[in-house]
Formats: C-alpha cells, structure tokens, sequence
C-alpha cells in the first residue's frame, strides 16, 4: 500500500493513503466513534463529520473516549 499521508494520531506517527477520513482513523484504533471526542490541528471535530472529514499531510488528531462510571 502506497502512503501519501503522514499524520501524528495521539501522539503516535501513522503513514495513511490519501483520502482517509477520521472515522477511518478510529475503526482502525478500534475506537466507537459515537463514544469518541476528537481534535482535529486543535478544533473540535462534531462526530456527524468524522466520515467526510479527510486528514492531511502533518494533521495532528487527539481521540479519547468517553468512560461511564461513578
């Protein structure tokens, strides 16, 4: 697989090909998207936009997930 797009995901370097949206990013981090906050170069990124939202060269992306509890 040719890789077009280098981006830091929590901290972390991936290679990607282009065209990967954030929703891809986090089924590959085995993360739900709807229990997602996600950090797209420092803005919120609603999660009704993860599917259309495309990453670029030297994006930086934060994911964390919601934990329930008490």
């Amino acid at each position: 697989m040719q890789t077009d797009v280098v981006i830091e995901f929590n901290g972390a370097k991936l290679d990607l090909p282009r065209g990967t949206s954030i929703r891809d990013v986090l089924a590959q981090a085995e993360m739900r998207t709807r229990l997602v906050a996600v950090e797209l170069n420092g803005e919120i990124v609603p999660w009704e936009r993860f599917e259309i939202t495309k990453l670029n060269n030297g994006d930086i992306v934060e994911a964390v997930t919601l934990v329930g509890g008490g």
